[in-house]
């Protein structure tokens, strides 16, 4: 094996390099993976433009990311070369009083692969073995990186709780509001309603069990979801898009008593919320970061099973040597892009 890798490194705000870096050797209790896929989502492409004050360059991006393993430290057991694997992008310290009592994806000093900690647009990457879970062996390695977005959608869609027969809304129908369309309608709930202005993705919305497709704006929407659960509005509303305009709609659109899941990450203010509905129609908003280590196994499990395919939703395909293309494609087109996947095998 050699003894250097290439690395497509993130040194300035939409400035990639392709560079080489020692070959990383597995101490013990940690793997070395040699990486296959890695899938581009919205934090990333957040990452490149820069939009992540204090990050320190350069940074190596990638935190949706399968390969196989390469080699194992002494005390790894349960894994051996070729096995192929998916990596748990949440890094914790595993002290913290989050850590103790088991809630590693609140961790007080968490960090993300791929931000904090150097990630996936490399040929390999080494690990704690605690991060890593095995991949049925005939499971597409590209598919397979959209196993981590949908834990992170189990995580939220656990802590609503969504029951069978509850109306669920979804707001935007990009990667995560597919997925959660999806796992609402697994779990019994309905009407699914999914609102979106992209008519090809309510389109695959509806060929993933959701039974309303609304095309328009959150806003406009409003009065549609209330006449489609006969007045009462919805028992819960997701939102992936994130934004004054959809929380402010998602709120109108719940029933007395219902549930909001601020799902998108923002970090802009909303001025024209009001804690009045909070208190009228005594509204639960009920968030979620992340992935909790024990969402992985069951979401592999949903794609093993083929509950939830994950095939289509790999825009495009590029090698690691032109991981600038592919990050300038999806700036360039973002509403035309489910996941743009890097191949770390390729040149």
């Amino acid at each position: 094996m050699a003894s250097v890798m290439r690395t497509a490194a993130l040194e300035a705000p939409r400035r990639f390099g392709i560079v080489s870096r020692p070959l990383p050797v597995a101490g013990p209790g940690e793997v070395l993976v040699r990486t296959a896929a890695t899938a581009v989502c919205h934090t990333d492409l957040g990452i490149y433009t820069g939009e992540h004050p204090g990050l320190k360059y350069p940074v190596v991006l990638g935190h949706e990311s399968t390969g196989t393993i390469e080699t194992v430290g002494d005390g790894v057991a349960g894994m051996a070369p070729g096995q192929p694997v998916i990596i748990n992008p949440i890094i914790s310290c595993g002290h913290c009083d989050s850590c103790r009592r088991n809630a590693q994806h609140l961790c007080r000093n968490a960090g993300l692969f791929g931000r904090e900690v150097d990630g996936s647009l490399s040929e390999f990457v080494c690990l704690p073995a605690r991060y890593v879970h095995a991949l049925p062996a005939q499971m597409p390695l590209a598919d397979a990186t959209l196993i981590e977005t949908l834990a992170t959608v189990r995580h939220a869609q656990n802590r609503l709780n969504v029951a069978r027969g509850e109306s669920v809304v979804v707001l935007g129908m990009g990667t995560t509001g597919l997925l959660h369309a999806r796992l609402a309608a697994l779990a019994g709930a309905g009407p699914v309603i999914v609102i979106s202005r992209s008519q090809w993705k309510l389109d695959m919305a509806m060929r993933m069990g959701a039974q309303h497709a609304i095309d328009t704006g959150a806003e406009q929407a409003v009065a549609e979801v209330l006449r489609l659960t006969g007045g009462d509005g919805a028992d819960v509303v997701i939102d992936t898009v994130g934004g004054d305009a959809t929380l402010k709609a998602g709120i109108d659109m719940l029933r007395p008593g219902g549930r909001f899941s601020p799902y998108a990450v923002s970090h802009a203010c909303c001025p024209t919320f009001s804690t009045f509905p909070l208190y009228f129609k005594e509204i639960s908003i009920i968030g979620s970061r992340a992935l909790a280590p024990s969402d992985m196994e069951p979401s592999i499990a949903l794609v093993a099973s083929g509950s939830i395919d994950v095939a289509g939703f790999v825009s495009a395909t590029y090698p690691l040597s032109r991981t600038a293309e592919a990050f300038e494609e999806y700036e360039r087109n973002p509403g035309r892009v489910l996941r743009i996947v890097i191949d770390g095998r390729e040149g």
